[in-house]
């Protein structure tokens, strides 16, 4: 999640509640104000600013000027939101002080990339920090996260060791991961762990399920404290982690560990359905091309039907490639509900974390990837939700045919 707070000045009602709007969203925290003085008393107690002001007489330059006089704010990210898509305009804006410029009409997500940008500037202006700039606050309570993708190769486990680690920076000890991929499961990889205890052996000593102390001692811990619970070596062993046995250490987990995160895999059998249905949250995760999204709609349906739907479900658009044929707009037409997350294509951060077992936000936590991971880490916390939307009917057909919505 964005860890700016943003003040945002703007004395036109309907432009105020529009920009407010999107930028909470995204999951920002936005002040507005529809006064310049009171704006300018303001802005010190915010990370970015953002000026949309009536272009004429120059009020929104003057304005960027006044706060690049002001030596408590001489530093301050400021994004201005030009009127009309005028190149005197923006210049004017940038030579005045602004560090970016959007100009209207504008589509929210360029909105929302363009504030990433600035978020960044912040990190790197704040030293050499190896930590992930976007913070995830403090959960105000447990909760269980499963991370899920109907068809494999999306990048679940990407997704669960980024988010579970991401997390684990701001609450060392208090995050567990576990690996129910029982079969391939490859969190171990992926965190560069080697370890000999694995569910397997857990499963093997049913005494010690309900033990806080003895299941710690099958986990594997990751610098700064994440707790990792590997899938057993072998398929062969997978059949000894029963649902019964999952449900067991599902309780003594929660139990043990302020959040506990699961890499649910890409097979849907009873053992995850019981996560599916714990959950507090659920991130989804899909790739834009045709087969994924037959896969998601397909386990929305079956959960509908039988009744196991979660209650916050959190869908994420995995770039996996430079160039996707499905555009984010058909994926949402599609799914009825807005993707809360796209991460970027960056085929060589992913192949080096993978290859190096160091995920994204600790190998390169400056990058967009890392911060749009950590900002999803966030949302799966409760932070901020998705705010699903339904697409009309009409829409639907035109976006992608042959394909209908979940219900």
């Amino acid at each position: 999640m964005p860890t700016s707070t943003v003040l945002l000045f703007s004395p036109d009602p309907a432009a105020r509640a529009e920009v407010e709007a999107i930028l909470g969203r995204a999951g920002y925290r936005v002040s507005a104000v529809e006064d310049g003085a009171e704006a300018l008393v303001r802005a010190a107690e915010h990370q970015v600013l953002v000026v949309d002001l009536p272009a004429h007489g120059g009020a929104a330059a003057e304005f960027c000027r006044a706060v690049r006089r002001d030596a408590n704010l001489g530093v301050l990210p400021i994004l201005a939101i030009a009127q009309a898509d005028d190149i005197e305009e923006r210049i004017g804006l940038i030579e005045a002080g602004a560090d970016d410029v959007i100009a209207r009409p504008f589509d929210p997500r360029e909105l929302d990339a363009r504030m990433v940008a600035l978020e960044l500037r912040i990190g790197q202006a704040g030293g050499d920090s190896t930590e992930p700039t976007a913070v995830v606050r403090r959960p105000v309570e447990r909760r269980l996260i499963v991370c899920f993708g109907p068809k494999g190769g999306t990048g679940t486990t990407t997704i669960a060791v980024n988010v579970a680690l991401a997390i684990a920076n701001q609450h060392p000890d208090e995050v567990a991961v576990i690996d129910l991929d029982l079969q391939f499961g490859q969190v171990v990889t992926y965190l560069d762990v080697s370890t000999k205890r694995t569910l397997a052996e857990l499963a093997a000593d049913e005494q010690a399920l309900e033990d806080q102390e003895t299941v710690r001692s099958y986990a594997s811990t990751v610098p700064p404290g994440l707790q990792v619970y590997a899938a057993p070596a072998s398929p062969a062993l997978a059949e000894l982690v029963t649902p019964a046995i999952v449900g067991r250490l599902l309780k003594t987990a929660r139990a043990m560990y302020e959040v506990v995160i699961i890499d649910a895999g890409s097979h849907l059998d009873e053992s995850i359905l019981q996560v599916l249905e714990a959950a507090d949250a659920v991130i989804v995760t899909v790739r834009p091309e045709i087969a994924a999204l037959r896969a998601v709609l397909a386990l929305g349906t079956y959960l509908h039907e039988s009744g196991a739907m979660p209650k916050n479900t959190i869908y994420v658009a995995n770039h996996l490639f430079s160039k996707e044929m499905v555009k984010l707009r058909d994926i949402e037409g599609v799914l009825g509900a807005r993707v809360a997350v796209e991460i970027p294509n960056d085929p060589v951060a992913f192949l080096r974390a993978v290859n190096e077992g160091v995920p994204v936000v600790r190998a390169a936590p400056k990058s967009v990837a890392a911060q749009r991971l950590a900002r999803l880490a966030a949302m799966a916390l409760g932070d901020t939700r998705p705010i699903e939307r339904t697409v009309p009917a009409k829409a639907r057909r035109r976006l992608l045919p042959g394909l209908r919505a979940s219900r």
